[in-house]
């Protein structure tokens, strides 16, 4: 399963170089201005479900009653939150003056609002179904290979690039539908909104979390764009693409181990998978530290060399990002302490705006973003550890 989301992010990477010297770095920064928007959009709308869903589908993995149930309730959930998100966006196109200058290309990035409420991954996850997952991705990112040389060919075809992205990725979240539906005979119906009650309760501890979490990262996106421009938001995007293979190889870890570990989260066991995993961070963050140079300087060129200090820095937010993800699958969310999740991830928030903009008073340098940002995550690990020590949690 790793080895094909590996081959993946690989497809993915070997043909994003070609698309930004094809479209240029001022122009292909958009799109990843725009998605840094639409993030938000895509976390409000899946609302923190996927973790008490996964432990429901774990739970239920032999109950098809029940499964159909989760699924119904989480779809009608956020169905709800998807209608809403799509006025407040519409009210955005009109009053921001970025998103009315490209509004073709943000509106095309919106459309994948529609994967979180079309593609339950947390239902494949708790089913011990991942491969059927890591199949449709890997698909997707083939097809959209040939689509992507054949129509992306200059500065306009920008909003061509978003298309194939989105709407590959649209297709994979139907074809995941048709096989909960076809294969594992599961219908998808509206409940009533009291069925409701004691998901959002759950979920609004993730919601937080996630929507903090993904907020302090599309800040740093949006505060490139107005600081430094288009073509800087391109490299920090190139340097985020360059360690996102290593840690597409590691992000799994957690998510894997979860539905077996939720059941005997012994303080040992998560002791032993603490150990395994920061060793595993560190060796990342030195392996991206040793490759990106000539990886950079090859594939994007000279131009783009600037992305390589970013990549060694943000590589280790492998390491945070695989602790903190220890603590809250194996420590919190099987003691359900969901809120801890929630002041873990405002504490990085915090930490990170504090530190953004001290770091920009003394030095006004595109690096003081991804330094921020790798620094709250080590606030995260000390609240976590603080945390579990004064409670005794682990």
């Amino acid at each position: 399963m790793t080895a094909l989301n590996l081959i993946g992010a690989l497809i993915s990477f070997f043909l994003y170089p070609y698309v930004i010297r094809m479209t240029g770095t001022e122009a292909f920064g958009v799109f990843p201005y725009a998605m840094a928007w639409i993030v938000y959009f895509q976390t409000i709308i899946e609302f923190g479900f996927d973790s008490p869903a996964v432990k429901a589908i774990a739970e239920n993995r032999d109950n098809s009653e029940a499964q159909e149930h989760i699924l119904s309730c989480i779809f009608t959930a956020k169905l709800i939150l998807f209608i809403a998100c799509s006025l407040i966006f519409a009210g955005l196109m009109c009053a921001v003056e970025d998103m009315r200058t490209h509004r073709l290309i943000f509106l095309i990035a919106y459309a994948q609002t529609l994967v979180p409420l079309l593609y339950p991954v947390w239902y494949f996850q708790g089913m011990k179904n991942m491969r059927m997952v890591t199949y449709i991705n890997l698909a997707c990112r083939i097809t959209a290979i040939p689509l992507t040389l054949l129509f992306v060919r200059s500065a306009a075809d920008v909003w061509i690039y978003a298309a194939i992205t989105s709407g590959t990725i649209l297709i994979g979240s139907l074809v995941a539908i048709a096989y909960i539906y076809f294969h594992d005979g599961l219908r998808l119906r509206i409940v009533p909104l009291r069925d409701l009650k004691q998901w959002l309760s759950d979920g609004f501890p993730f919601l937080m979390t996630q929507f903090i979490g993904r907020l302090k990262d599309g800040l740093l996106t949006i505060l490139i764009r107005h600081l430094f421009g288009y073509a800087d938001v391109t490299l920090y995007d190139i340097a985020k693409k360059v360690v996102a293979i290593p840690r597409m190889f590691t992000q799994n870890i957690n998510e894997a181990l979860f539905p077996e570990v939720v059941n005997n989260a012994s303080p040992q066991r998560v002791r032993r998978i603490l150990k395994y995993e920061r060793f595993i961070g560190a060796a990342s963050a030195v392996t991206v530290a040793l490759l990106a140079y000539p990886i950079i300087r090859f594939m994007f060129g000279l131009d783009s060399i600037d992305a390589y200090p970013m990549s060694v820095i943000l590589s280790w937010s492998i390491y945070t990002w695989l602790v903190v993800g220890a603590y809250l699958h194996f420590v919190f969310i099987p003691q359900n302490r969901y809120y801890y999740v929630t002041y873990n991830q405002l504490t990085a928030l915090l930490s990170c705006l504090v530190l953004t903009a001290v770091g920009l008073l003394i030095w006004c340098n595109i690096l003081v973003m991804p330094v921020a940002l790798v620094l709250s995550g080590f606030m995260e690990i000390a609240y976590c550890r603080i945390a579990c020590h004064r409670k005794k949690l682990l």
